[in-house]
């Protein structure tokens, strides 16, 4: 009963669920998209119109994870208006590769670092998420980066993003 309780529930919250390791698996009905979440992290913020949750860790990293509707499907367009949004916010961008179905970018800004990942779905939208970390930390988080590129994916299977990755780049 508890674990139908919480199936039910799930179709119709964004939930995170706790797996053995203590990492977490984040999952958005509205876009049908999940990720893992890094041990430590805590959910601040749930988006008021359901597309996704701000995690953030003691040493003040900051997880953004979302979906959003990508304008006439053009993915690509999409990730680079985005990267072009990032450097107006002053993120120096070192590192980019877009492909028609899943981006990655990183960069550095004063003593941080940001990692992009993004990939598209088969509706017409992208899974997204946004690490910002410190710099002093780019080791510890490489590890995380990677197993986070190959935790974002459709919930149900209906576009398989790739399996192989590029990690984090160094900056």
């Amino acid at each position: 009963m508890k674990y139908t309780l919480l199936l039910i529930t799930s179709l119709f919250t964004a939930i995170p669920v706790w797996a053995s390791d203590g990492w977490t698996s984040y999952a958005n009905p509205r876009f049908d998209y999940s990720a893992e979440v890094p041990p430590g992290f805590k959910l601040t913020q749930e988006s008021d119109n359901g597309d996704g949750a701000t995690f953030e860790s003691k040493d003040g990293t900051r997880l953004l994870i979302f979906g959003a509707f990508v304008e006439d499907g053009a993915f690509a367009a999409d990730i680079r208006q985005r990267i072009v949004w990032d450097n107006q916010k002053g993120w120096q961008i070192t590192y980019e590769k877009v492909t028609p179905g899943w981006a990655s970018y990183s960069g550095a800004r004063g003593a941080d670092i940001l990692y992009s990942r993004a990939v598209a779905l088969c509706d017409g939208s992208a899974a997204y998420f946004q690490l910002i970390y410190p710099r002093k930390a780019l080791k510890a988080y490489n590890g995380l980066v990677g197993r986070m590129v190959k935790s974002l994916r459709p919930a149900t299977g209906r576009y398989q993003a790739p399996t192989s990755a590029p990690a984090a780049a160094p900056n």
